[in-house]
């Protein structure tokens, strides 16, 4: 592990008052521009990162953990921050939660806050536009356990909680073939995030063991709105080869699906089929009642957690590679 530099560090490798170095990074003015521009330089270079607790009273416990989640408006994030609320408050521990509303740019920034607050512990759902990992490495670097769950960064040694996704959409594929549909659709986000790859693939080796050719793949690199659902449905429609059947892997985008099809007079699951993922409150309200692939928040946020609290009380590595699944499941009803 990486010994966190300070301000007298890097004042004695440049040879200038630590004061001089404080202020410098704190831009004052009283500073000359090449003195400034040397020390900045210096510290980019060396990772150097302000430790908010420094400022703090000495001997206090740090018993706060960061939740960065990629927006809280999708209900899978919004109930895996509520269910780890809960757990970290029954365990004597803060939670802040950080929305990186799908930007790459926010989750950067959010880690490296992160780090000047010296969190006692990480966990993280990436965003949608994270393709570079290097933010999150940085959080070992400086000691500061990180726990992954749902999208994650394949290339980081550290704990990750998963969902069975390519055991479950292959499942749901299967299943809408052997009812007879042979033209599936699916909608899913970017295959760059391991999520919705392993949901594609899924798709494509369930409709391959059956020799079905026609295959639809829509990612969907926008955030999922009942509008795009919509929108995705006039446009599936509006082709030579239009579907019998969707999996959307947003209950946003089935509502979407669901509701521009009753404004297109089309019956449910008699001209079209839908199965969505996310089993909440209005997949029974929406008639007819959607089939729907759940996810259990609480499962994935326990595990998650005594990862990341087995990690703090240094009962398992920093750099641990385990990997734990999380097993997801249908809930089949009268759209399919």
């Amino acid at each position: 592990m990486q010994k966190r530099i300070t301000i007298k560090d890097i004042a004695k490798e440049l040879n200038v008052h630590h004061s001089t170095v404080s202020r410098a990074l704190r831009n004052d003015p009283r500073v000359n521009v090449a003195t400034r521009d040397l020390v900045l330089k210096y510290a980019q270079e060396h990772d150097y990162q302000t430790n908010m607790n420094a400022v703090q009273l000495r001997g206090a416990t740090n018993n706060t953990i960061a939740l960065i989640v990629p927006n809280i408006n999708h209900t899978f994030f919004s109930d895996i921050v509520s269910q780890l609320t809960n757990i970290a408050y029954q365990k004597g521990y803060i939670l802040s939660v950080f929305q990186t509303n799908e930007d790459f740019a926010q989750e950067v920034g959010i880690v490296s806050t992160i780090i000047r607050q010296n969190y006692a512990g990480v966990v993280a759902s990436i965003s949608k536009n994270t393709t570079n990992s290097n933010h999150f490495s940085l959080l070992k670097t400086f000691g500061i356990p990180l726990v992954f769950f749902d999208r994650v960064c394949n290339d980081i040694q550290t704990p990750k909680v998963l969902v069975n996704n390519y055991d479950i959409t292959y499942e749901a594929t299967e299943y809408l073939v052997n009812k007879g549909y042979k033209r599936i659709a699916h909608l899913t986000g970017p295959t760059h995030i391991n999520v919705f790859n392993d949901r594609q693939n899924g798709y494509i080796d369930a409709l391959k063991k059956h020799n079905i050719n026609y295959q639809k793949k829509i990612v969907i690199a926008d955030e999922f709105t009942v509008e795009l659902g919509k929108s995705c449905l006039v446009n599936l429609l509006s082709e030579i080869d239009k579907p019998d059947a969707i999996i959307s892997s947003s209950i946003l985008l089935t509502m979407g699906i669901a509701v521009q099809a009753r404004e297109m007079s089309l019956q449910i699951p008699k001209d079209l089929a839908l199965i969505g993922f996310g089993n909440q409150l209005v997949s029974l309200i929406i008639q007819p009642q959607l089939t729907s692939i759940y996810q259990s928040e609480l499962e994935i946020a326990e595990i998650t957690f005594e990862l990341l609290e087995k990690m703090i009380n240094k009962e398992i590595s920093i750099d641990s590679n385990c990997t734990r699944m999380v097993r997801a499941g249908i809930v089949y009803r009268d759209s399919c």
